[in-house]
């Protein structure tokens, strides 16, 4: 989005935050910071403490912080501004899908040993990572279209399905999180947002022509012009109870339904969420400001009605999203900053953001 009197008025000081004297999970790595390779939007990671556990930096009281028995290239990674909280549950595990081609993250996700699901994948837009130089991923002959991931194994020493659970015949595709379309720098960045850990069972309409597919192709628009500037993303589907919420649908395998957890099957979200945080540098100021906002979408099975319908209607502010889904967002900035983006008015967001 363009520098305008308005983006910074809307942002207002308790947003902004100086370039100067920042925190270094801040400025580990980013475009602003004038490199374009070179450990990718790593973020600076801590040792020590755990996933979920308390953070002792006093400026920021619930950022990641690294377990133990943590891989390197994850360590290096979680405290990017893209990851939200790591769950501390004994059966989540943060993959980094690295582009060893760039030296850079390619994208982020949390996988669910126990669910059989992940709960999101996370990734930054900018100047950099969204040039498209190759074209949609095919496999070759032999190759499996939706891939296991690899790096869950490498990372983590945990294996694959013993066939694809995605209930397809039920009317189901398997919906990429990080798009495929974001991700066309190079065939391995384009490849690994095939692996079904960053895949999630949607509704055909849902994914090609709903409330999905809409939103996927205008946050493409927001992508940022200018080299200062990233947007930080984390997109997926619910699979945490909240409160009386269930956030499911249900629980099936390619044939077969169940209203409970059972061996093969995988759940269906009730459903999906996106929250966008902009980066934004402030040449006059010497200042970044910040801005946040959610979409929280029902999975219905649905053509999107573009005659009486918008995406601001599924606009929502961070803390609202955070209420729905159990995830704490953006966790990794300085809380005062954090509290500030998280809890702006919906209604001054879609015009900030331009939606109706």
């Amino acid at each position: 989005m363009k520098h305008t009197k308005f983006f910074i008025f809307a942002l207002l000081a308790a947003m902004t935050f100086s370039a100067c004297g920042t925190d270094d999970t801040l400025q580990f790595y980013f475009p602003e910071n004038g490199g374009t390779t070179g450990g990718g939007n790593t973020g600076g990671g801590s040792t020590g403490g755990n996933t979920g556990g308390e953070s002792t930096d006093k400026n920021n009281t619930n950022k990641n912080v690294a377990t133990a028995n943590m891989p390197q290239v994850v360590r290096n990674a979680i405290g990017g501004l893209e990851f939200p909280k790591l769950k501390n549950n004994g059966t989540s595990y943060a993959i980094v899908h690295m582009d060893n081609t760039t030296d850079s993250v390619n994208y982020s996700t949390e996988w669910d040993d126990n669910m059989k699901s992940q709960r999101w994948s996370c990734y930054t837009f900018n100047t950099v990572n969204k040039i498209k130089k190759v074209n949609r991923w095919k496999p070759n002959q032999g190759e499996q279209k939706y891939p296991w991931d690899t790096d869950l194994k490498e990372q983590w020493g945990i294996t694959d399905f013993t066939e694809d659970p995605t209930p397809t015949i039920q009317g189901f595709d398997h919906g990429h999180i990080c798009p495929a379309d974001d991700r066309k720098l190079n065939l391995t960045q384009q490849k690994q947002t095939f692996f079904m850990t960053n895949m999630q069972p949607q509704y055909a309409k849902f994914n090609q022509q709903g409330t999905w597919y809409n939103m996927e192709r205008v946050l493409g628009t927001l992508a940022p012009k200018i080299d200062s500037d990233t947007l930080f993303i984390a997109k997926g589907g619910t699979i945490d109870p909240v409160g009386s919420e269930s956030n499911l649908l249900g629980w099936k395998k390619n044939g077969a339904s169940s209203e409970t957890k059972k061996p093969g099957y995988i759940p269906i979200p009730k459903y999906f969420f996106v929250a966008v945080l902009k980066k934004e540098f402030n040449k006059s100021k010497n200042q970044y400001t910040y801005s946040a906002f959610g979409f929280w979408f029902p999975h219905e099975d649905k053509v999107f009605d573009k005659k009486n319908d918008t995406l601001g209607n599924y606009v929502v502010n961070i803390k609202t999203l955070e209420d729905k889904t159990g995830i704490d967002f953006f966790c990794n900035l300085p809380d005062e900053i954090e509290k500030d983006v998280e809890n702006q008015d919906a209604e001054a967001l879609k015009k900030l953001w331009g939606f109706k």
